[in-house]
């Protein structure tokens, strides 16, 4: 499994318009080989997260040349006050 961990420093009059946009784009996702699924988190101090998880790093990879999800990168930033702030992990151990 490979997790992408994404910090999104989210427009405050965007909050509402976001989650709906993050489950519509879930379904998109959903339909790429190698996706396993994307979860969006708040924090207490109001601060986002996107969880999402991948077989591999190579289904990552390949989701991210795709036309579906240039397109989805596009409108993310929309959202965002600055661009995000990416990490990545290899799960080890469930």
């Amino acid at each position: 499994m490979y997790v992408a961990i994404i910090e999104m420093p989210l427009k405050e009059e965007k909050e509402e318009e976001f989650k709906a946009w993050i489950h519509d784009t879930n379904l998109v996702l959903a339909k790429q080989p190698g996706f396993v699924a994307r979860r969006l988190a708040k924090s207490e101090d109001g601060k986002y997260v996107i969880i999402a998880e991948f077989l591999d790093k190579e289904s990552h990879h390949k989701i991210h040349q795709t036309p579906e999800h240039h397109k989805i990168s596009m409108e993310l930033m929309g959202f965002l006050k600055n661009g995000p702030a990416r990490k990545f992990y290899d799960i080890i151990s469930q």
